[in-house]
């Protein structure tokens, strides 16, 4: 048996997350968003690294882009990020225009667009995603070394548990903890649980039984949802992935 961690904040943060519904590494990771977000408006909008590394991620990923425009006062410092953002990217474009020999050859074209096309292939996260999976490593790290705590799984079994995305990355980043069957029998048992409450639901969906009283699995196809693919936007979409 690993030596057991000792009982940091990150322990504390992830019990207090057991108690919201839903996948509480996804939750978490809404909560660090936020508040990475709103330090950063607060204190960090003309930090010349700051600004660098804006520069080299072109800016947010697209959720913490739009979940920064949500903030209350954002709006200013999203303009002074973003104005020195898309002049640069004016710049880059400028020169490409003003090559005569573009009209002429489309393979030169491209080929002199590469510098353009190469700085979005090659930029870097966005800097909240980076901030949040460190911390999302240490939230996981923490689950697996107290499952096995009578009191942090007693917290656990009230929860909603983990989703099945968070699942697979814990396996893999894991997959020599020794506490990491037990916390996989647990998932089976709530995923299990949810799948006998989906079968219920549309069981009474049958005009035959569509009298019955409504339980718990009234809202089992949404929480499903959850489940199988995370926190709305947690993962993002897969449309990058195919160009």
């Amino acid at each position: 048996m690993e030596k057991r961690r000792e009982k940091w904040i990150d322990y504390f943060d992830l019990k207090d997350a057991f108690k919201i519904p839903g996948c509480p590494l996804c939750n978490r990771t809404k909560k660090l968003s936020w508040k990475f977000l709103d330090n950063l408006f607060y204190e960090c909008v003309t930090d010349v690294w700051t600004r660098v590394g804006l520069r080299k991620a072109k800016g947010f990923c697209n959720w913490h882009a739009w979940m920064s425009a949500e903030l209350p006062c954002s709006y200013s410092g999203i303009a002074i990020i973003y104005k020195d953002l898309i002049d640069g990217e004016i710049g880059e474009l400028s020169k490409w225009v003003k090559r005569k020999e573009l009209s002429k050859d489309f393979r030169r074209l491209r080929k002199k667009a590469e510098p353009f096309f190469s700085s979005w292939d090659n930029k870097t996260s966005c800097p909240i995603c980076k901030f949040v999976e460190e911390h999302e490593r240490m939230a996981t790290g923490v689950l697996l070394d107290f499952i096995d705590e009578k009191a942090f799984c007693q917290e656990f079994e009230k929860s909603s548990g983990i989703c099945v995305r968070h699942l697979v990355h814990v396996m893999r980043t894991f997959s020599k903890h020794p506490n990491l069957k037990l916390l996989v029998e647990k998932q089976v048992q709530k995923y299990q649980s949810l799948s006998d409450e989906l079968n219920e639901f549309i069981r009474k969906l049958d005009y035959r039984f569509s009298k019955e009283p409504k339980g718990s699995e009234v809202d089992s196809w949404k929480r499903v949802i959850k489940q199988f693919t995370g926190e709305k936007e947690i993962f993002g979409n897969e449309i990058d992935r195919s160009r």
